[in-house]
């Protein structure tokens, strides 16, 4: 009888193949999932399949200052399709295209919320604010120009290309500020004014194509004015302020920009006193004091020529007289030199003036000008206000003969000369005896 002998040896051999196939299959199934799952530092892999990042949606080509922009990425593989579970960390720029310097902005993600930025000007783009494949962006700027967007990182499997924007002013929202040659303050119970007036946009950038309204409100009834706002020469933009009431009502005088918020004012404009004439209550002080030294002088010299009389020596001027004088002379000179000039500025006035210099108060005098509408004002290059004689309708002068009073002036010189030949005639020859 043979004895049985042990079986170990043989069967450990099918043990170990079955063992290694065992392991085999364990390890085919943990690479996928760790693939799937995120590594240190919250980034996936390179075996997610992802093989290009490229914008999604249109990317706008104009936004406005102060709005929010939405900007988007999508992670692709090679046959175009996005890749749902690519996630990697990157870094966002945001740099005004002529000199490449950091735009004043701010990026909030959708998942992750406001990002940080360095002080390179460079935002950091966490891995989990990716979402589907997707990231997210609001971007908001505070300068208008070109701007240029990139999106980059190590982790990224390729570079998309930049977003280039243009960012437009915000021309609903304005502030005011510099004004120049401002005449006849509102504040101070005046009728009228007029101011050149620097404007931008509520990030400080020049807001060309924007508009003031200029309304004036009466309670029963509302004027407006709509005012472009436009380029200067210094590289800022502005626009004229003008208001002038007309009738004898008073209201209230606002500048509002397009979202209605007010930039000057409300002012309230004082009614004309009763009994005296509209045109007068539009006139500065210092001009309704020249015309009425006009019409007492008018009143003396029409009296000098009635009455006659041995000329007198005249008495010395006081200080206010001659005041008036030179007013009324200065304004004269003005006008005279506009009429052989044409339209100039204040300084081109002053150099015409003869014999120089021309004297501190010629402002004065031009402002009482354009105040009672003898010179108009407009806006010339750098700007400074170019003044100009206003256009009057020239009216024809007109005879009318009254039929009656010639008749009687007729026969009153017939009665006249009649008389005088009667007694102009001596006494009658004796006769002779």
């Amino acid at each position: 009888m043979t004895p049985d002998r042990p079986r170990f040896a043989s069967s450990s051999v099918p043990a170990f193949l079955f063992g290694v196939v065992g392991f085999a299959l364990v390890v085919a199934l943990a690479l996928p999932l760790a693939n799937a799952g995120p590594t240190a530092g919250g980034a996936t892999s390179a075996a997610t399949g992802a093989t290009s990042i490229v914008p999604l949606g249109v990317v706008p080509s104009e936004i406005v200052v102060g709005g929010t922009t939405v900007l988007a990425w999508q992670a692709l593989d090679a046959h175009g399709v996005r890749v749902p579970y690519f996630a990697a960390p990157a870094e966002l720029t945001v740099a005004e295209s002529a000199n490449g310097s950091s735009a004043p902005a701010w990026v909030n993600a959708t998942t992750a919320g406001p990002l940080v930025r360095a002080a390179n000007g460079t935002f950091t783009v966490p891995a989990f604010s990716w979402s589907a494949g997707a990231l997210r962006l609001s971007l908001v700027l505070a300068v208008t120009g070109p701007v240029t967007v990139r999106l980059f990182g190590p982790l990224l499997p390729s570079l998309p290309p930049p977003m280039a924007l243009t960012v437009l002013p915000d021309v609903d929202h304005l502030v005011l500020y510099a004004p120049q040659a401002q005449q006849n303050e509102l504040a101070n119970a005046s009728r009228s004014y007029s101011a050149f007036w620097h404007v931008h946009d509520r990030f400080g950038n020049p807001a060309p194509g924007a508009t003031l309204m200029v309304e004036f409100s009466t309670g029963a009834s509302e004027n407006t004015t709509v005012v472009p706002v436009v380029w200067t020469t210094e590289g800022a933009t502005g626009a004229w302020v003008n208001f002038s009431a007309r009738g004898p009502g008073g209201g209230t005088l606002a500048v509002v920009d397009a979202a209605g918020t007010p930039l000057l004012g409300p002012w309230a404009v004082p009614a004309v006193t009763t009994g005296s004439p509209a045109r007068s209550a539009s006139l500065s002080p210092l001009a309704a004091a020249g015309v009425a030294f006009l019409a007492v002088g008018g009143i003396g010299g029409i009296g000098a020529l009635l009455y006659g009389g041995r000329p007198r020596p005249s008495p010395t001027p006081s200080g206010e007289e001659e005041e008036l004088r030179r007013l009324a002379e200065g304004r004269v000179t003005v006008v005279e030199i506009l009429r052989r000039a044409g339209p100039l500025s204040l300084t081109e006035i002053e150099a015409r003036w003869d014999p120089p210099p021309a004297p501190a108060a010629l402002a004065d005098w031009v402002a009482s000008l354009v105040t009672d509408g003898t010179l108009t004002a407009t806006l010339g290059e750098g700007g400074r206000a170019r003044f100009a004689l206003a256009e009057r309708p020239s009216a024809k002068p007109r005879v009318t003969l009254d039929e009656e009073a010639l008749e009687a002036g007729i026969a009153r010189r017939e009665a006249a000369v009649s008389h005088d030949h009667d007694e102009g005639e001596g006494p009658a020859d004796p006769p002779t005896p």
